[in-house]
């Protein structure tokens, strides 16, 4: 069970599989539709996630819709029951090396009408871990994610919200850069213009980044980037249990192998990380820069790249067991440079962001470690961020997100009431309200 828990790393452990799917609604006025793919009949294929021509990708303008696609669902379903427009966008974004790529995600508009002319304020969503492969797009599950309960509640509250798969999940033939901060970031504020270029003025130019795990990895860098939403007007992000200080836990998570120690439930996640290195540089970074030699030869096999979160800790245990194959390559921080550094250059806080930050932590968490989030806090108010910073005593890193729910609201609703964001950090620090 422990295992279980931690391996979940963002994706909320709630009970949504009865919930349905969605439901396709009226289009909005306005809103120009891409073209609109089916499955292949007989396939299981669904050709709306085959990748486009790249020229064509690259000839969009960032957030452009390059494809949509309704979500079919019960009227009864749970989300049914708080949406008018349900859909499976593909828009234009950009990856690591900032090169045009086409990237999935859904937007949800919701059944009651916004409370003024400007429209439904608007939640990007930035999910956690879910693995490297196209299947593993949260936009590809029927719960969303596992997040349903939680759209529901912000549809019911009267937010838009638009969820980015990142880049190289979702797509066929792609490989997810895992906590790329840049692409990841890119992708959550492009899809903010996405929702806005797909929803028309029934959704508002104000938007919040919120994320969860590496989702509030992505939130955070969708703040340094806000700007890249043109038009719109940022108002902040909000961040639960955000992955930072990678090059740090690796090492102690290297140190702990050394020392006998189990890195059980969490080999999965390292190597994610090795392969995201491989993905950003394959001829510096190969899988054993990271890895040891055994995991690094799984993590190579194509087949590998398809195993979701919830199948990838089994699938090592049967093919690298921890007892024989290790985890993680002894030597890799000291003959590594280039991977350290890399690997500091994805942490959060690499420059100010454009609204203000709100960091929620929980004080149990075995996977993000509240010492690294506190650090981080700290590191954010050295950017002249405005942070507003919520610990929850015995809450774990899937509880987070329940935990600290109500707290979120009240600060979203005084970002939207234009109110002075409160600080933890040091007297003196300037507001960076929305732009």
């Amino acid at each position: 069970m422990r295992r279980r828990a931690i391996a979940v790393l963002g994706v909320l452990a709630l009970s949504a599989a009865a919930a349905g799917c969605g439901v396709s609604g009226p289009s909005e006025a306005g809103a120009e539709r891409g073209p609109q793919a089916a499955a292949r009949p007989g396939t299981g294929h669904d050709a709306f996630y085959d990748y486009p021509d790249q020229a064509l990708v690259a000839k969009a303008a960032p957030g452009e819709i390059l494809r949509s696609q309704p979500i079919p669902a019960p009227a009864s379903s749970l989300l049914g029951s708080a949406v008018s427009r349900a859909e499976r966008i593909m828009y234009r974004t950009a990856d690591q090396h900032g090169k045009p790529v086409a990237a999935t995600g859904f937007l949800l508009l919701p059944k009651k009408a916004p409370r003024n002319e400007d429209g439904w304020p608007l939640i990007s969503w930035a999910h956690g871990t879910t693995g490297l492969g196209p299947m593993c797009a949260p936009s590809r599950t029927e719960s969303l994610g596992g997040m349903t309960p939680v759209l529901v509640k912000w549809l019911q509250e009267g937010f838009a919200v638009v969820a980015a798969d990142y880049p190289g999940l979702g797509p066929e033939g792609q490989v997810h850069g895992f906590l790329h901060l840049r692409a990841e970031g890119l992708s959550v504020a492009h899809a903010a213009l996405a929702a806005r270029n797909a929803g028309g003025r029934a959704v508002s130019e104000k938007w919040f980044a919120v994320g969860l795990s590496q989702g509030g990895h992505a939130a955070l860098g969708a703040g340094e980037q806000a700007a890249e939403a043109k038009g719109m007007r940022f108002l902040g992000t909000a961040a639960f249990a955000p992955s930072s200080h990678l090059s740090t836990a690796l090492r102690d998570a290297m140190d702990k192998q050394m020392n006998g120690g189990s890195l059980e439930g969490l080999r999965g996640l390292l190597a994610y990380i090795g392969a995201g290195a491989h993905v950003f540089d394959p001829e510096t970074f190969p899988y054993d820069a990271l890895l040891s030699p055994e995991v690094a030869k799984e993590m190579a096999r194509p087949a590998v790249h398809n195993l979701c979160m919830d199948q990838i800790d089994a699938y090592l245990s049967l093919f690298a067991p921890e007892e024989t194959a290790g985890t993680l390559k002894p030597d890799w921080y000291k003959n590594s440079p280039a991977l350290r550094e890399w690997l500091d250059s994805l942490n959060p806080a690499q420059r100010t962001s454009a609204g203000p930050v709100l960091v929620l932590q929980g004080e149990d968490d075995k996977v993000v470690p509240p010492e690294g989030t506190r650090k981080l806090v700290g590191e954010l108010c050295a950017k002249e961020n405005v942070v507003d910073s919520k610990t929850y005593p015995g809450v774990d890193h899937v509880g987070v997100m329940l935990a600290g729910l109500r707290d979120l609201g009240t600060w979203m609703r005084g970002r939207l009431e234009n109110t002075r964001p409160s600080s933890v950090c040091p007297a003196g620090s300037l507001p960076t309200q929305g732009k």
